[in-house]
């Protein structure tokens, strides 16, 4: 098993970056304070992320500019991932946990990506070892998207709904 780690630049929670022990590996930056687009830059390669909808997402993914997959976020903390050549994925949100799991057709792990309780903006990522390295690359890139993205709804939606809450308790 390999591990990477995966740490928020700023306290916008607009880029990341990821390293593993040779180095860093990628940098991940959200277009916007507002925007679900995002890209992941590694090397000479490049995966976008094009988001439509707020709650439950459909994401184009694109690498170096070509469409090669597409996914869909449910409320209930499930992304299917779908790519071109017919290969799919699952990404599943751990219940009352900062963890989140990625597994291939068959139900095996691939990849899950962990954040201790108190470990705001910085975790770490297990990655199967027969995971060839492009398709790693992208399940990477992707998982850490999607991870981001319900950090950021989750925090929107405390944020909106405390206030809320307060006020019918009083």
């Amino acid at each position: 098993m390999k591990v990477l780690q995966w740490k928020q630049q700023d306290f916008s929670g607009r880029k990341y970056s990821v390293v593993s022990p040779e180095g860093q590996l990628g940098k991940l930056v959200f277009k916007g304070w507002s925007s679900y687009s995002a890209i992941f830059g590694s090397g000479d390669t490049s995966i976008s992320f094009s988001s439509k909808g707020w709650l439950e997402q459909e994401v184009t993914i694109r690498y170096n500019g070509e469409v090669i997959g597409s996914a869909v976020t449910s409320v209930f903390g499930k992304t299917r991932i779908e790519m071109v050549s017919g290969e799919r994925y699952l990404l599943e949100s751990k219940s009352f946990s900062q963890k989140q799991v990625l597994s291939d057709e068959a139900g095996k792990s691939i990849m899950s990506f962990e954040q201790s309780a108190f470990g705001f903006g910085k975790g770490k990522v297990l990655v199967a070892d027969n995971v060839p390295e492009l398709t790693r690359l992208l399940l990477l890139s992707t998982g850490l998207y999607f991870k981001a993205v319900t950090d950021s709804q989750v925090a929107l939606m405390v944020a909106i709904f405390i206030p809320v809450f307060m006020q019918i308790m009083r």
